[in-house]
């Protein structure tokens, strides 16, 4: 009978170091991070004990598995797992051989903090290197969005509550704290508390993070993170992935992951740039910078937050053209989605070569680059003519930088950004009407927008102009025709929106009733929320419990898209078809 063969000592002790000590360490490493950065402020004797245990323990137990997994990992994964081990080293002797510890000064806090990153960079290499296990299972795309968007909210609520993100003297609520993450990571901006006065420095960075997490999404940079560490995605990831993008072309789904990211950084950075040039030299250069970044962020991903008391509106910023015209650019190449702007890199790039002599095909832009574009500048354009006319030859209107710039940066802002550059409680009755249109119609597809979508609205108006004039012939736009089966989806989504806004306004009234509060202001914060907007006629800090609760949700859904949200909540139809025979209804 054959004997069982005997454990391999070596492999348990791989074993354990893989499955109990990396995760252990790295939760240790979190724990005093965030320890130190939202509690004490300082390095502790505890701190300082576990993070140099944690420091050796991880580097002891990569060591060990170095060996076995050196010749298995890719290579960009040895190169950054040995990349990191050698800074833990180096970061621990340094500590160790200067003899910093319990009570030293401030300056060897960031020695402590690059340790602990170092672990928790290889705890999250780890994590996403095994998250393939995660997404083979058979979920749907739409749990899968909603999931990972749920889990950055609660993280978002948790790391907000941490005593040093507010002020001295001052106390988030569980609410308030989930009512910020939801407003920060639906890129939604819409806010019970003073971001500037309320929250501190600390308060403020994990909202920027939250921003930009949001509006990249997390299953984006997870799988961004395993294209650059471990050299490519799975064809099942490829699939999710393709449908969380919204991009059926399997094989560039690593390029154009990459282009989005890449894209995302590099028009945040030169955003800062622009901002940092156009702000008052007299700020402290760390204010300037600080302040530059957050709005660049916050812009590109159509966020609305701000760090100034009174937003754009504040006074230092009064007239300053450069700021408006930087923060309007960041606002539309962030709305218009990354299938557009990749679409007209590619278009400007076979242009240059081949004015350049270069034997290069004629690149054609996409019918939907194309509706966009246009749309946009329609939007952009009428929008602003419109508050033109309501705002300063009706209504005598605040201004800032002259009454072309104040409609036009409120014509761009409208469409999910929520920036404003003159108090929201100043502006004309007829002027809250174009803007709600505005904000219901909302960005693009594939981008930080919201809104029910430029494509949405123009296919949805062109195919019900077409069924008006018999419908033979079909939509036509840009030489190609549009399926009947989109222009009726186009139209299906706005009738959904107005049925989810009728019902979510009729519940609004009753929350906030017998308040004296306007309905013109309630439907003004609904679709501001449900369009991932964040414009607010002064009344989001006013609200209930119960209204906070449901604009929590709108903010929610309105982020993840209807649709989406719908399409995954209900089952869907399995059923054979009925076999039975038609007949014809009468419609008018």
């Amino acid at each position: 009978m054959h004997e069982p063969d005997a454990p391999d000592p070596q492999g348990v002790v791989l074993r354990i170091c893989r499955q109990v000590m990396h995760p252990l360490v790295t939760l240790l490493s979190a724990c005093c991070l965030l320890a130190l950065i939202g509690w004490t402020g300082e390095i502790t004797g505890w701190i300082h004990a576990v993070t140099l245990f944690s420091a050796l323990a991880f580097t002891t137990e990569r060591t060990l598995l170095f060996r076995e997994e050196g010749k298995k990992s890719p290579e960009r994964r040895r190169l950054f797992l040995h990349e990191i081990v050698a800074a833990a080293v180096g970061l621990v002797a340094l500590v160790l051989l200067i003899g910093w510890g319990s009570g030293s000064p401030a300056g060897p806090t960031g020695c402590y903090v690059f340790i602990q990153l170092s672990v928790l960079a290889s705890g999250l290499a780890s994590m996403i290197h095994h998250q393939t296990r995660f997404t083979a299972r058979a979920f749907h795309p739409g749990w899968m969005l909603m999931g990972s968007f749920l889990a950055i909210i609660i993280a978002g609520t948790l790391l907000l509550k941490m005593p040093r993100c507010v002020q001295p003297g001052q106390t988030c609520t569980w609410l308030d704290a989930a009512f910020t993450s939801t407003s920060a990571v639906c890129v939604t901006g819409l806010s019970v508390q003073n971001t500037a006065t309320f929250f501190s420095l600390t308060g403020q960075i994990v909202i920027l993070m939250l921003i930009q997490i949001g509006g990249l999404g997390i299953m984006t940079l997870t799988f961004f993170a395993a294209v650059i560490l471990f050299e490519g995605l799975s064809l099942h990831d490829r699939l999710l992935l393709g449908r969380m993008i919204q991009d059926n072309r399997l094989s560039r789904i690593s390029t154009t992951l990459t282009f989005i990211v890449i894209m995302t950084f590099v028009c945040e950075a030169i955003g800062a740039l622009v901002l940092f040039l156009g702000m008052d030299a007299g700020m402290g250069w760390r204010a300037r910078l600080f302040h530059s970044v957050f709005h660049s962020v916050s812009a590109f991903c159509n966020a609305g937050f701000s760090t100034f008391p009174d937003g754009m509106a504040t006074g230092f910023l009064k007239d300053n053209a450069t700021w408006q015209v930087c923060v309007m650019m960041l606002i539309v190449i962030g709305g218009l989605g990354t299938i557009v702007v990749e679409d007209l890199c590619q278009w400007a790039i076979a242009v240059v070569r081949r004015r350049r002599g270069k034997t290069e095909k004629r690149h054609r832009l996409r019918v939907h680059t194309r509706i966009v574009l246009v749309t946009t500048a329609v939007l952009i354009v009428g929008g602003a003519a419109a508050m033109l006319a309501t705002e300063f030859l009706l209504w005598e209107g605040p201004e800032n930088g002259g009454k072309i710039l104040t409609a036009l940066f409120h014509s761009i802002t409208a469409r999910t950004a929520g920036f404003n550059t003159v108090p929201m409680g100043l502006i004309g009755p007829m002027t809250i009407h174009v803007l709600m249109i505005l904000m219901f119609i909302g960005g693009s597809p594939g981008g930080t927008a919201g809104g029910i979508r430029t494509t949405v609205i123009t296919v949805g108006l062109g195919h019900l102009w077409s069924q008006l004039r018999g419908g033979r012939r079909g939509m036509v736009a840009f030489n190609r025709t549009i399926p009947a089966e989109t222009g009726s989806r186009a139209l299906g989504l706005l009738m959904l929106a107005v049925i989810w806004l009728v019902g979510n306004f009729m519940i609004f009234q009753f929350i906030e009733s017998g308040r004296g509060i306007s309905d013109n202001r309630l439907l003004f914060e609904l679709i501001s929320a449900f369009a991932t907007v964040g414009l607010s006629l002064d009344l989001t800090p006013l609200l209930t419990d119960g209204g906070k609760s449901l604009i929590i949700i709108n903010m929610f859904v309105g982020r993840i898209g209807l649709l989406t949200v719908m399409a995954t909540l209900i089952p869907p139809d399995v059923r054979p078809a009925s076999g039975r025979p038609g007949e014809d209804l009468l419609l008018t």
